[in-house]
């Protein structure tokens, strides 16, 4: 059996992969790492807040699905392709490229912070559903707000200051929109509020020395399969100020057939979305799972298939 792995984004973690991702730390040998880069996450007082605050959102999520893919790669034979969606597209680079979880940690905190500085305003990001783009674009113009990710012909997610998405809100309620909601998270990513932070970026990923991909990336971005390290981190810079098509990934993934698609997160949204398309197909995310046991005796089952 092959399998596709879909690494999310933030905005869906809880306490509960804290004490997750400590745990498979200790069994990785990698809690040093962690203390030394995010000894927030040790500390008693940690509350579900903290844990949306972008610059510890970000690489506490990388560390998580790093630890997680760590842990599940032995029991993956045959590994067809990555995405990420978002920051989850930095962790699929990063395990595509074998890098260690100080390194990934590192560039992980760059993102963030570089994100953080270039945010003016407080800002955010809105889901919006029962909507086309055409008519949302010409709302998001008269907003000063921008499209962020496209997750359906009807489904998006936007971006801005506050003041602007609240405005934005406002105009959507009134055209009767079906869902209209603010997502837990404090930058406008994947927009123009972005921009200052792309030529810093670009240079920390430049400066790394990645390895070649160990199997195909399809782009979170937009679709685009690659096999080039080059390519990917292209991909990774590109997105910071554009917008995310989240919907042409999760086509690609289709077109490429897996047997089976495991989402490493927190929660368990991409696999829905894919599922909801797909419903023959085999879909899971990590998350689904009460233990670890259960989720390597589906594995198991998988790969007797």
């Amino acid at each position: 059996m092959n399998f596709a792995i879909i690494f999310s984004g933030q905005g869906l973690q809880s306490l509960a992969h804290v004490q997750e991702l400590l745990t498979l730390a200790g069994e990785l040998h990698v809690s040093d790492i962690l203390k030394q880069h995010l000894p927030k996450l040790f500390c008693s007082d940690l509350t579900e807040a903290d844990l949306y605050q972008n610059e510890f959102a970000q690489p506490f999520i990388f560390a998580l699905q790093w630890c997680r893919w760590q842990k599940l790669k032995p029991e993956i034979e045959d590994l067809m392709s990555f995405s990420g969606y978002s920051l989850g597209e930095l962790s699929a680079l990063i395990c595509a490229t074998q890098t260690g979880l100080e390194q990934g940690l590192y560039l992980a905190q760059q993102r963030a912070s570089l994100m953080s500085s270039a945010t003016q305003h407080a800002s955010g990001l809105m889901a919006v559903q029962g909507i086309n783009l055409n008519t949302l674009e010409l709302l998001l113009t008269e907003t000063a707000t921008a499209l962020s990710i496209k997750l359906s012909d009807s489904s998006f997610v936007v971006g801005g200051a506050n003041a602007n998405l609240q405005q934005l809100a406002q105009q959507l309620e009134l055209r009767g929109t079906r869902f209209v909601k603010r997502l837990n998270v404090t930058i406008a990513s994947h927009t123009v509020c972005m921009d200052a932070a792309v030529q810093p970026y670009r240079q920390v990923l430049q400066q790394q020395d990645f390895a070649r991909l160990c199997t195909a990336m399809i782009s979170g971005s937009g679709g685009h399969k690659f096999f080039k390290t080059t390519d990917a981190v292209n991909a990774l810079i590109h997105q910071m100020n554009h917008a995310i098509n989240w919907d042409a990934c999760l086509s690609a993934i289709q077109e490429n057939q897996p047997d089976v698609v495991l989402e490493i997160e927190p929660g368990n949204a991409l696999s829905k979305m894919l599922l909801e398309r797909s419903p023959n197909c085999i879909v899971r995310a990590v998350d689904d799972f009460k233990s670890w046991s259960g989720l390597q005796a589906w594995l198991e089952k998988q790969n007797l298939a």
